[in-house]
């Protein structure tokens, strides 16, 4: 069983860089200002219950990655 950690991205295992995580508020989280992606992106079961299961933020670099998914996905809709 993997140990949640709070404080890590759930896909890459990298520090999330939460301020809450970080005992700050969360209106100093970075992810405030952050677009997330569609939930269409997140719509692999596998890929939503990892995120869910694990309780915790994602990082940066994988927002990005997953936002440039959803523009892919976007792109061949209008193909």
């Amino acid at each position: 069983m993997m140990t949640i950690d709070a404080t890590h991205c759930p896909l890459c295992q990298s520090k999330n860089r939460c301020a809450v995580e970080q005992g700050e508020s969360i209106e100093q989280c970075w992810c405030l200002s952050q677009p997330f992606p569609a939930k269409t992106v997140l719509d692999s079961e596998k890929l939503a219950n990892r995120i869910l299961d694990a309780e915790s933020c994602l990082c940066q670099a994988c927002i990005k990655k997953l936002k440039e998914q959803e523009e892919r996905q976007l792109y061949k809709q209008v193909d």
